[in-house]
């Protein structure tokens, strides 16, 4: 069970093999403000939206995560750095709460797996790692651990679609503790307390396509260049984003984005917490910046962090 000071924490499939560099940076600049990240025992993937034709099964496999975090850890809410998985379990937990009859085919399934003997009920919350440090924590926490202030860094904050919205399943909007759905301002206040200069580009919250890349790569292509072009003209240095599968749209894909488009298109692309990470006084190797395809640990070292 969790002690004072601890959270569980759902790090997804994503965050142990490509974007294992989101992970550790969680955890370290989360552990520096305060709160250890305990990852989830036994956990499965959330369905990345794969699963929603499959009805009561695609909600089980991201509701039995929201269980073992009671189960196994004694926590109602379950925290998470992908915006994709926090989308796919709020999805889940807004349907069961809305609908009796989902709820109780869900947890037929439960029944059928004898996992555990307790009925699954919504009571839970959702975190994404952003909103839990903005509203557990606060931006005076990062101010204060901050060591090595950004100063000179022009970053571009990029939320993508999923964070924020739909506000039927995220909330924003609804609860005043939320960011704002279609302004979402989080990210740029913990940026600017750690020195960072954000920049207004327009493509914010835009989709980067990147759930469907495999079937329309065309589209997230375009989308993604739009977006990185924007972000460049706009003077930003980086492009900073808080979501494995935005990370893998710009960040993996830009060398093709980049033959496609063309220069334009051609910006490093680094995690929030990699950014806080260096702020707080770990090394770039503790942040692990040069796992970024994009490369931002050459721009990095020429502005001195």
């Amino acid at each position: 069970m969790l002690k004072e000071n601890q959270a569980a924490y759902y790090p997804g499939c994503a965050l142990l093999t490509i974007d294992r560099a989101y992970n550790s940076s969680a955890k370290l600049v989360s552990k520096k403000m305060g709160v250890e990240l305990v990852e989830l025992p036994d956990y499965n993937c959330c369905g990345i939206g794969e699963m929603k034709s499959k009805g009561a099964v695609s909600m089980y496999l991201s509701l039995r995560n929201m269980m073992l975090a009671k189960s196994k850890l004694g926590s109602k809410d379950l925290v998470m750095a992908c915006s994709v998985c926090y989308h796919e379990i709020s999805r889940s937990i807004a349907r069961v709460k809305e609908n009796k009859n989902e709820l109780e085919a869900v947890n037929s399934i439960f029944n059928e797996a004898g996992e555990t003997k307790d009925e699954f009920v919504p009571d839970g919350k959702v975190r994404h790692l952003l909103e839990f440090l903005y509203n557990e924590k606060g931006t005076e926490e990062a101010k204060k651990n901050t060591v090595k202030p950004l100063k000179g860094l022009k970053v571009a904050p990029y939320y993508g679609c999923l964070y924020s919205r739909p506000s039927m399943y995220t909330f924003t909007d609804k609860d005043p503790k939320m960011d704002n759905s279609e302004r979402p301002r989080f990210m740029h206040d913990f940026l600017e307390v750690i020195g960072a200069e954000t920049v207004s580009y327009g493509n914010e919250v835009q989709c980067c396509g990147g759930r469907n890349v495999v079937q329309d790569e065309e589209t997230s292509f375009a989308l993604c260049s739009q977006t990185l072009s924007k972000a460049k003209k706009a003077g930003a240095d980086v492009i900073v984003t808080i979501c494995p599968k935005c990370a893998g749209a710009l960040d993996v894909n830009q060398p093709k984005i980049v033959e496609k488009f063309g220069k334009d298109s051609a910006l490093p692309v680094v995690y929030l917490t990699q950014l806080m990470a260096l702020a707080f006084g770990f090394s770039d190797k503790e942040a692990e910046i040069k796992d970024m395809i994009s490369g931002p640990i050459k721009v990095l070292r020429e502005k001195g962090f």
